[in-house]
């Protein structure tokens, strides 16, 4: 497993310390992944937003939590927990 690119920290990174990006990320992704040089194969995982899909990524364990939380928070999209139950299912 490689290290995910510096885009993709920064873009975490980044969404953790401004509810503002959050806000903007949460209504259009795109947009923001456009911001961030995020390629078409990043933003699928990023979409995806399982841990399998953050670990296939590179993202580190750290990070993978605080993307899973800001995800959790109010994009409508799984808890960690829910990620974590259906990535143990799929195997």
């Amino acid at each position: 497993m490689s290290p995910a690119p510096y885009r993709v920290h920064r873009l975490i990174q980044d969404l953790n310390r401004d509810p503002r990006l959050v806000d903007t990320f949460m209504r259009d992704p795109e947009a923001v992944f456009q911001v961030y040089g995020i390629t078409e194969n990043e933003r699928q995982l990023l979409r995806d937003g399982a841990p399998r899909a953050l670990m296939t990524l590179g993202v580190h364990p750290n990070l993978q939590m605080k993307f899973l939380r800001i995800r959790a928070s109010g994009g409508g999209g799984p808890s960690p927990l829910e990620s974590y139950l259906r990535d143990l299912e799929q195997g």
